[in-house]
């Protein structure tokens, strides 16, 4: 489990350090790089909590 929840930590920080670059415009459609790093980054931190659920 602490593999699960640490692989999702690191892909939140490669995904918050990516939008975090000014990358000129970046029109997205749907989900923004810093949205999609923080749902990795809540995955990761509710990870105990969703393995006692199963």
């Amino acid at each position: 489990m602490a593999t699960f929840q640490a692989l999702f930590y690191l892909i939140a920080i490669v995904l918050l350090v990516i939008a975090a670059l000014p990358l000129g415009s970046r029109r997205t459609r749907g989900l923004s790089l810093a949205a999609l790093a923080a749902a990795f980054a809540l995955t990761a931190f509710a990870a105990p909590t969703i393995e006692a659920a199963f």
